[in-house]
């Protein structure tokens, strides 16, 4: 499928699961990056991580209404000028009339059509856009750790009956998401990432997770103030990703996050995030 000539950060918000997934591989396969959330709610906490172009929202959510999210949205400076079209099923004017008052920019009907995608995506100005994304400086890993990008992670599962993904798959693809935030937000890699599911947890091992002036910090004059400052900021990184974090292990498995919990030693270099989920995921 031939791609535009912009990269665009697409969120989709929709709580048809199916639904969303669909559109997303479709906005991917165009070439953009693509974050899916299922929900209003958690939209507006991933929205402020994912700082995304365009937002496609669908209108009948059962936790947050399209109308009242985009309303917040409105609401909030950083979104004030962000491009965001509706998606709905419902073909009256008033549903329509409703979601332009609301702050939408245009309104699109189910089931939407390809030229009606590109025409929104191509609307979309960004500063910049046409240029690759840039690659964050890896570190030298001592280990593969295994990738699933969650594109493909879509894919796989989309094509499946049971639309589940094995449990080696989930956690590949939940690495790769890690490693993406790492790259794209922290501008670096650490040396190896590890993720397992045990019944209803997710544990994330990272390792060689310090950078040098992390390390030198450690090893300062104030060492116990050095280590505590450095618990501090790992702790405030992560709590910045939580939502798109949570979003990504809810899209991954079809669980939902309930808490996050984290540790860090400038000791080893190794951090240990561990999710706690509403329930054991179902695995393909």
């Amino acid at each position: 499928m031939p791609t535009t000539d912009k990269t665009l950060r697409v969120l989709v918000v929709d709580d048809n699961r199916d639904g969303a997934d669909a559109l997303g591989l479709l906005i991917e396969e165009l070439g953009n990056q693509v974050h899916v959330t299922y929900g209003g709610a958690k939209a507006l906490e991933v929205a402020t991580a994912f700082r995304p172009d365009l937002m496609l929202v669908d209108l009948v959510m059962p936790d947050m209404d399209g109308c009242g999210l985009v309303m917040r949205f409105r609401q909030i400076p950083a979104f004030a000028q962000t491009k965001i079209v509706a998606i709905t099923g419902q073909k009256d004017e008033e549903h329509k009339s409703s979601a332009m008052k609301a702050g939408c920019d245009a309104v699109l009907v189910k089931p939407v059509a390809l030229t009606e995608i590109k025409a929104v995506l191509a609307s979309v100005a960004v500063p910049g856009a046409g240029q690759a994304p840039k690659r964050a400086k890896e570190r030298t890993g001592v280990g593969a750790e295994r990738r699933l990008p969650i594109d493909e992670a879509r894919r796989i599962r989309n094509e499946r009956k049971s639309k589940t993904l094995t449990q080696a798959e989930s956690e590949a693809a939940i690495c790769d998401g890690i490693i993406r935030f790492q790259e794209e937000y922290l501008g670096w890699r650490s040396e190896q990432i590890h993720t397992h599911f045990i019944k209803d947890l997710l544990v994330v091992r990272i390792l060689g997770v310090l950078t040098l002036a992390e390390r030198q910090l450690g090893k300062s004059l104030s060492p116990e103030k050095g280590r505590d400052l450095i618990k501090q900021v790992r702790k405030q990184l992560l709590e910045l990703a939580r939502p798109m974090l949570e979003s990504l292990v809810h899209e991954v498995v079809g669980v939902k996050v309930v808490s996050m919990h984290h540790d860090i030693s400038t000791v080893t270099g190794e951090e240990v995030v561990v999710f706690s989920l509403a329930g054991a995921p179902r695995f393909g």
